[in-house]
């Protein structure tokens, strides 16, 4: 921030500050740090150079510069009260698009505010209210699970905290908004989805992507696990559709109800396919 005047008359000027940069190897940048482990990459960083920082990664001349903001401060300014600055338009959000579809997201715009005001109604204060009593339920069963793989508590035994908080998250989701247990869902889940969003930022590093139509050894496995989440997503919504058309159904059998035929409704006005636009919604659960 600087000072000057002329005739007396003075005028403020701000310079923005440039996130500092985290070095990296001079042949790839950090790309080797981000791929072999990110989570480590992104705790030296915060460490050495505080809560926002620029990483670089490939070779020169085909770098990608990545911002990354550590804050709860930060975060919320980036995904909500400034988030339409902030564009989703670079390479490793369409790489993921393609991968396992344009939901909450990777979407933005139009497309963005259509799928936000379609939960909307999910996170009203009475409904978020009305929740509490099944997410309680789902924890009470996890840890006394826990309980008992650590012997009771003395410390015997491990837990794979990433694995089963995953588990977690996806049985309350499915019993919240789909009214079923999807306990039988994660192994599909599991198995799929991490690995799709490994072949999308390897995809996304990459400065020379072969056409995913090509039958290269990533692309054929990255068709196949798309095949078996379509399968899952698709079970899932014939499944809704089958309860919710039933006369015996009750309407709070889960948060769509009844609602969720007349949501799988044919979309409109350039929308994806019928069937990839219903993919799509199932997968920003998971």
């Amino acid at each position: 921030m600087g000072r000057h005047g002329k005739g007396g008359t003075m005028t403020m000027t701000t310079t923005a500050a440039q996130a500092p940069i985290v070095t990296g190897s001079a042949l790839l940048g950090s790309m080797s740090a981000l791929l072999n482990d990110p989570l480590a990459a992104y705790l030296r960083a915060r460490r050495d150079h505080g809560d926002v920082v620029r990483f670089r990664a490939g070779p020169p001349g085909l770098r990608s510069e990545i911002y990354a903001v550590f804050s709860p401060e930060g975060a919320q300014q980036v995904l909500a009260t400034q988030a339409a600055n902030f564009r989703k338009d670079n390479t490793f959000y369409e790489e993921l698009r393609q991968s396992v579809g344009n939901g909450l997201l990777t979407s933005q715009d139009d497309a963005y505010l259509r799928q936000r005001r379609l939960v909307q109604p999910l996170f009203t204060r009475r409904r978020v209210n009305g929740y509490a009593s099944q997410v309680a339920e789902e924890a009470t069963v996890l840890a006394a699970a826990w309980r008992g793989a650590t012997g009771g508590g003395d410390g015997a035994g491990t837990v794979e905290l990433v694995g089963e908080m995953h588990r977690f998250a996806l049985r309350v989701v499915g019993r919240i908004v789909f009214g079923t247990d999807v306990e039988q869902a994660f192994e599909v889940v599991g198995r799929t989805l991490p690995a799709l969003q490994e072949y999308s930022l390897k995809r996304g590093f990459s400065p020379l992507k072969p056409p995913r139509t090509w039958p290269t050894p990533a692309n054929r496995r990255a068709g196949r696990l798309q095949a078996e989440l379509h399968a899952l997503c698709d079970g899932i919504v014939a499944g809704r559709r089958d309860c919710t058309s039933s006369p015996g159904t009750p309407r709070n059998s889960g948060a769509y109800g009844t609602r969720w035929t007349r949501c799988s409704a044919a979309p409109a006005g350039g929308r994806p396919p019928r069937t990839t636009w219903r993919r799509c919604r199932i997968w920003r659960w998971c």
